[in-house]
């Protein structure tokens, strides 16, 4: 019998922006209600020790921005996500609520903004590739002999 143990791999191999944008991409009809296409704005804060403290999502369809959700990593003021306006996405919030556990190489005590464009096949394809490598988990197995490991799967990713 094999007896497996998690490892917790030491940086994470893509940017912040990078997977705010592939969460954006990969739940882009739940987080835009109208036909006409608009754009997704992202702003965060991140703290004092380099993680992502806050973020806001906002959602254009023309000029007009509509708040989607806000996120702050303290919990006192939020246990995940609190959407508004009539927006919700399950599969939005646990992905920002492990992007926020992640450990990012941002400049401390820095805000943040990105705009996400409706995307394109390729863009979700390449998002799905992006959050696949930082989240797969990681599995060593230990062989017959003592001490003897051998790795399942790459570490990458938080």
């Amino acid at each position: 019998m094999k007896n497996e143990t998690p490892i917790t791999p030491s940086a994470p191999p893509h940017s912040l922006e990078e997977l705010l944008n592939s969460a954006i991409v990969l739940n882009w009809d739940a987080i835009t209600q109208s036909s006409t296409p608009g754009r997704v704005r992202i702003e965060y804060h991140i703290g004092a020790d380099g993680s992502l403290e806050y973020l806001k999502l906002w959602s254009s369809a023309r000029e007009y921005w509509s708040l989607i959700c806000e996120y702050s990593a303290h919990l006192s003021h939020s246990d995940g996500p609190r959407f508004c306006n009539g927006y919700h996405s399950r599969s939005l919030a646990r992905l920002l609520q492990s992007i926020m556990m992640c450990s990012h190489s941002c400049s401390p005590r820095t805000n943040g903004m990105l705009e996400v464009a409706p995307p394109t096949a390729e863009d979700v394809e390449a998002a799905k590739l992006r959050m696949n490598d930082a989240f797969q988990p990681t599995v060593a197995v230990r062989g017959p002999k003592r001490g003897d490991v051998a790795l399942l799967s790459r570490a990458e990713g938080c």
